[in-house]
């Protein structure tokens, strides 16, 4: 549904399976060290072969729903710009995403903000749902990031719960609010002069 939603808008979707952990049981802290190596590792492929699949290095983002929104707040406040001494080229490309979007932020039950933003991190899109208790995970994040003078944005909805971000077909179909969230996400990404598919 994502692909479907976005192709026709010029925006292209790669899907990114990454690890959630090895054969053995790690330590919370572990897991996200080894999901954010994982998500590094595919913007830096995809701004590598961007040429090759026509895609602009300069426009790549990260989206990511529930964990996966954590991995695009992590990288958010974790890349490096590459090691241009790097012997592997794609280990060459920044791992700096153009912008992360958060959908459904996993909470661990907790209101705070466990990521350290930079002044120099992405814009950052936030989608939530007053249901999706605690909502202040995903307000803190906003404001951290605002303080820095990084444009970011929070959407919250009525409705959704956890799922908020999740685009199902009916959904989309039945003009559901949250399933509106790529169009907020575009024409927002467009309003602070990010434009992917251009």
């Amino acid at each position: 549904m994502l692909e479907a939603l976005f192709k026709p808008k010029g925006v292209a979707v790669i899907g990114l399976k990454y690890r959630t952990r090895p054969p053995h049981m790690v330590k919370n802290e572990e897991i996200q060290a080894i999901t954010l190596l994982d998500a590094k590792r595919a913007v830096r492929t995809v701004r590598h072969r961007a040429e090759e699949w026509g895609i602009d290095p300069k426009q790549v983002g990260i989206v990511g729903y529930s964990a996966g929104a954590n991995l695009a707040m992590n990288l958010a406040a974790n890349f490096d710009l590459g090691d241009e001494n790097a012997s592997d080229p794609v280990e060459r490309q920044s791992s700096r995403p153009d912008f992360a979007v958060g959908l459904g932020m996993w909470h661990w039950r907790k209101p705070e903000n466990p990521f350290v933003f930079r002044t120099n991190s992405p814009p950052v899109y936030l989608v939530h749902a007053v249901t999706d208790k605690p909502v202040e995970i995903a307000e803190n994040i906003v404001a951290d990031l605002r303080k820095l003078g990084v444009p970011a944005r929070l959407d919250m909805f009525e409705r959704g719960g956890h799922g908020v971000g999740n685009l199902i077909p009916q959904r989309v179909r039945h003009g559901f609010p949250p399933a509106k969230w790529p169009d907020l996400l575009l024409n927002w990404l467009e309003e602070i002069d990010v434009r992917p598919g251009e």
